[in-house]
């Protein structure tokens, strides 16, 4: 039986209704301040990482190129490990210079945690107020032209107004029928697909997004795990519901980044039974865009 207070988790999630008790200082103080980042940029890229100096630091240095000079700042959320970091972070800096906003946690979030890492993440973008935020994790690959084509399908959807989220990993696995929500998924022009639900390997949102989820997450009710201690953080399914008739979620398909080379830290249980391995589908897409050349063309 459920406690009472998992039900009024559950009910303010599916009013989207976050607490406003939550105190923004026990956040900030899960973490040191590697760097002092300066200025402000439309764009906010923030990378969660844990584990993976090197993995993340081929991510940051993709996403530069990706970059290709736009200003953007860009948030490193480094959960705590046994691994060294020192050379991604020097590394980091060297790129993005003062709009690097490096925070170590000072002790493990790990899953039960991983919630209070996407609500510092959200407490950056109220300071921020980016008109964009693009969020990525440390296990992924894309090809330099990342944002100019999540831009491009973006601008594909500007004609609705509830447009909120656009999830750039797709894979063979997802559900037709959703994950989390029941919701036929359908095309929506071509390389999207109109799904309502998103997972967290990486999505590009609007600032109407943060808006929306009032730039505040519900927590995570620690029993989640007792239960189940297989299952997945909750993030991804707290996102979704919350936006579920409130706003629409599109998906990339085929996909703007590659992911399924790296075991999974997090949740490798949940790995064994669905790989979340795109990366032929993603390469599938790739020969053939370069093949019959750019959109754009």
């Amino acid at each position: 039986m459920l406690h009472w207070s998992e039900l009024l988790n559950f009910a303010r999630i599916l009013v989207n209704r976050p607490s406003d008790e939550l105190d923004d200082d026990a956040f900030w103080s899960l973490y040191t301040r590697a760097t002092e980042p300066r200025g402000r940029a439309d764009l906010l890229c923030v990378l969660m990482t844990y584990n993976r100096p090197e993995a993340s630091c081929n991510v940051l240095q993709a996403l530069h190129e990706a970059l290709a000079g736009e200003p953007a700042f860009v948030l490193v959320l480094n959960d705590r490990s046994d691994s060294d970091y020192t050379a991604t972070r020097a590394a980091a800096v060297a790129l993005f210079g003062e709009r690097l906003f490096w925070l170590d946690a000072r002790e493990r979030i790990g899953k039960p945690g991983f919630w209070k890492a996407y609500q510092v993440a959200f407490l950056v973008a109220r300071a921020q107020q980016p008109s964009h935020a693009l969020f990525l994790q440390d296990d992924l690959g894309f090809e330099p032209d990342l944002l100019q084509r999540t831009r491009r399908l973006w601008s594909a959807t500007a004609a609705d107004p509830l447009r909120r989220v656009l999830y750039l990993f797709s894979s063979e696995e997802d559900e037709r029928f959703g994950r989390w929500v029941l919701a036929l998924r359908r095309a929506a022009g071509a390389g999207l697909r109109l799904t309502q639900w998103f997972d967290l390997q990486a999505f590009f949102v609007d600032r109407a997004f943060f808006e929306l989820l009032a730039y505040r997450m519900v927590p995570v009710h620690r029993n989640r795990w007792r239960r189940k201690p297989r299952v997945s953080s909750g993030v991804g399914k707290q996102l979704t519901l919350r936006l579920r008739g409130r706003a629409n979620v599109y998906q990339a398909y085929p996909p703007l980044v590659f992911h399924g080379g790296l075991e999974s830290e997090m949740n490798p249980q949940a790995r064994a039974r669905r790989a979340l391995d795109n990366r032929a589908l993603a390469e599938l897409a790739r020969v053939n865009t370069s093949q019959t050349g750019s959109r754009d063309d």
